[in-house]
């Protein structure tokens, strides 16, 4: 069963599994044959460290305020981890926002370093950086050559900066509010909110461990995602497999084979109403034996609750 201990912080948390679950899978990303290709803690673990440097170099240090407005991606994970590795804030927007929201949060919560996952968002924003604007650098994550989040990766590689590590006091990031009511709100957490929030989930859900698998669709710029999810199944060493998108989930079930989902039941209900459409299309045995294996599941569940164990249970504990 899990211990509830320190670490106190995201850093230590991150290096001690890095250093633990060093060849365990992490990161699973679709390549151009639609395939996932895996990338374990050891590779993302350098990768963190090197931009970290990168950042270091461009003045990044305690205190600051680090942005991002993109989608749940590698490079996400390793600026979030990076940040914090250099005592500083991350603060997350979604890449379907306003351009008026992101120029908001921008300068609410002052960020100095921004990362953009698209050239057209670097474009609405380019007002805001340089020598006069409140951004002094702006960084594209999914690009090549001088600006770009490998560039920076590169030169930090040349030039080693060790992580600081916070205290459990220190704000770990920013979470804005829709602003549906307003303009958007700035919800400040500390490392030891989010933390203990982990030691707390690992410590009840006790059957997740190193070999726990998610399909991460959840948005990580919202807290439930980013803690329930990057965070914890971090801490355990276990791995995600990054969706391609809200259409591709049924299929991307099938290649990544989860153990774990963290999800809201929009969702849920958006991959029920597709598994049961396709059964229909399909037809047939496949049909007939999906409609037997929810119904046997539905059964188990009622079972469940009444304090009692299906035939099949029983012939299991039997055997």
């Amino acid at each position: 069963m899990y211990q509830m201990h320190k670490p106190d912080n995201l850093v230590e948390m991150l290096e001690e599994s890095i250093s633990r679950y060093a060849e365990n899978e992490w990161f699973g990303v679709k390549n151009g044959n639609n395939e996932y290709v895996w990338h374990t803690y050891r590779e993302i673990g350098a990768r963190i460290n090197n931009l970290r440097s990168g950042m270091a170099i461009l003045g990044i240090g305690r205190g600051d305020t680090v942005g991002i407005i993109s989608n749940n991606s590698v490079e996400w994970a390793v600026a979030c981890y990076a940040t914090y590795g250099l005592g500083a804030r991350y603060v997350t927007m979604y890449e379907a926002e306003l351009a008026a929201t992101w120029e908001y949060i921008i300068k609410d919560s002052g960020i100095k370093l921004l990362f953009v996952s698209k050239p057209e968002i670097r474009e609405k924003l380019s007002h805001l950086a340089g020598i006069s604007g409140p951004v002094k650098n702006i960084i594209e994550t999914n690009a090549d050559g001088p600006g770009s989040m490998t560039d920076l990766e590169a030169r930090g590689a040349m030039q080693p900066f060790p992580s600081i590590k916070p205290s459990a006091d220190d704000i770990a990031g920013l979470i804005y509010t829709s602003g549906t009511t307003g303009d958007p709100k700035g919800v400040l957490l500390s490392h030891g909110n989010i933390t203990s929030n982990i030691h707390a989930i690992l410590k009840h859900f006790h059957m997740l461990s190193e070999h726990t698998r998610s399909l991460s669709f959840l948005p990580w710029a919202h807290s439930y995602g980013q803690v329930c999810e990057l965070h914890a199944v971090m801490r355990i060493g276990g791995s995600y497999g990054l969706a391609e998108s809200p259409a591709t989930i049924v299929d991307d079930l099938a290649k990544v084979r989860p153990t774990l989902l963290v999800s809201v039941p929009r969702i849920f209900y958006r991959v029920y109403d597709a598994l049961h459409a396709r059964m229909k299309e399909t037809g047939g045995v496949a049909e007939a034996l999906f409609n037997m294996g929810v119904k046997s599941g539905r059964r188990r569940r009622e079972l469940a609750r009444a304090g009692k164990k299906s035939v099949i249970e029983l012939s299991l504990i039997h055997i």
